[in-house]
């Protein structure tokens, strides 16, 4: 009989891994969407008007951190990601079935913004909560080994979602992905949702929130609680993953491709092809599984606080050699710089953080609390890395910039590493429970 441990991991993996599916599917179609649903003759009005629906999923999700964070802190963490899969899915299977510009005009693309808005509130409330639920079930010293399974996911929705892509283009053609290739992706995100809603059916909810149930210590006001008595920690949790998991990541896995190309390439630069950028983001992905439960498996030896001071050191040490490597137009340099980056910048602390997190929150509000700070600071700050690096080569005409952005985030996440201190082996009132897991 399977433990109702295993079955709360696998539920929230399989939400976790949903939700970057999601993030890599929007991000892998855009050329695809955009053509279909803002069809223009300049292909970058296109483009632009595809990412700003893009952005509409980001704005949404620190109101559904704030929807689901109450829900989940008030009535139980497993009653609201019932609904977090529900309502992503339900947006999934609309933009599967949903006519385009040709068929219905305008109303296709209003339709879609509103399905990626839904999407978005959706999964503001899933990070959140299938880290609590997860946390509240395992041994403390174990948590981050749990914390890095959970966040390979990262890397097996990225080769899940381009090997389909790729499966698709091959077997239906150019035309065939385009008429229905990219409706099958989002199907399969439906089904995907569906089955993590089957198996959370059957998952209990946490032993920590079913005795601060029978304790009568569930909080009535779980945010303005949060805001009120933990707004220090919402603003050191906001920058960590802020950096950790936003800036730095984005960084590596999206800005880096763009600099060691087109970017390079309109600075007279030495760059180099599309495909070298993506032989490194699929190696570093396929490491990343690995590293990423290595990572948090020695967190729970050594302790979360020196494995993140060496990333922001990292980080910072790496700045330069990193954007040379890619400035270099050699492609076995700039996979290097790719894949040291994903190792060392990005997974390093990346791994761990969404546990450092549920460590620095008590229970009562630890939903709310994570939710809030992860959706503000990956989805503002890290989703804004990209455009605020492009800026600032556009505005000072210097390619090398984005240089001294990466050495300001590595020292602001430094400060903020300080300032937490250590959090592992950290427990509240009511997760005494757990030693015994």
């Amino acid at each position: 009989m399977v433990s109702m441990r295993l079955l709360a991991i696998i539920s929230t993996s399989v939400g976790i891994g949903f939700e970057w599916y999601d993030f890599f599917l929007y991000s892998l179609l855009a050329p695809v969407i955009a053509e279909l649903f803002f069809p223009s003759k300049v292909a970058v009005l296109s483009l632009l008007w595809y990412y700003l629906v893009f952005l509409i999923g980001f704005l949404g999700r620190p109101l559904g951190g704030i929807i689901f964070g109450h829900i989940g802190d008030r009535h139980g963490r497993i009653y609201a990601l019932y609904f977090t899969l529900l309502f992503a899915g339900i947006a999934s299977l609309v933009v599967a079935f949903l006519p385009t510009y040709y068929q219905i005009g305008i109303v296709a693309p209003i339709i879609l913004a509103a399905m990626r808005f839904l999407d978005g509130v959706a999964l503001g409330g899933e990070w959140g909560g299938s880290f609590s639920l997860t946390s509240e079930y395992i041994n403390p010293n174990r948590r981050g080994l749990y914390s890095g399974i959970l966040q390979s996911t990262v890397s097996i929705a990225s080769l899940l979602i381009s090997g389909l892509v790729l499966l698709l283009t091959y077997t239906l053609g150019s035309a065939g992905f385009r008429a229905i290739g990219w409706r099958i992706l989002f199907g399969i995100g439906f089904i995907i949702a569906i089955l993590g809603i089957i198996v959370r059916l059957r998952v209990e909810d946490s032993p920590v929130f079913r005795q601060l149930q029978s304790r009568g210590q569930v909080v009535k006001s779980p945010l303005s609680e949060a805001l009120r008595k933990h707004w220090r920690q919402i603003l050191i949790a906001l920058f960590l993953v802020g950096v950790f998991n936003g800036i730095w990541y984005y960084m590596n896995y999206s800005f880096s491709i763009a600099y060691a190309t087109s970017i390079a390439k309109e600075f007279s630069k030495p760059y180099v092809a599309y495909a070298v950028t993506q032989w490194g983001i699929l190696i570093v992905s396929v490491i990343g599984i690995f590293a990423s439960i290595l990572f948090g498996y020695l967190s729970d030896l050594f302790g979360r606080r020196p494995q993140m001071l060496a990333d922001a050191i990292f980080g910072i040490v790496f700045a330069w050699p990193y954007f040379l490597m890619l400035l270099s137009g050699n492609p076995t340099l700039v996979v290097i710089a790719i894949i040291l980056g994903g190792l060392f910048v990005y997974y390093l602390a990346g791994a761990i953080t969404p546990i450092v997190l549920v460590e620095m929150f008590p229970p009562q509000v630890r939903y709310s609390g994570i939710s809030l700070a992860y959706q503000i600071g990956v989805g503002f700050l890290g989703g804004s890395a990209p455009l605020i690096m492009t800026y600032l080569i556009a505005a000072t005409h210097n390619i090398y910039s984005p240089i001294y952005f990466m050495i300001g985030t590595g020292v602001l996440v430094l400060a903020m590493v300080l300032l937490v201190g250590e959090t592992k082996g950290r427990l509240y009132m009511g997760e005494e429970i757990l030693k015994q897991q």
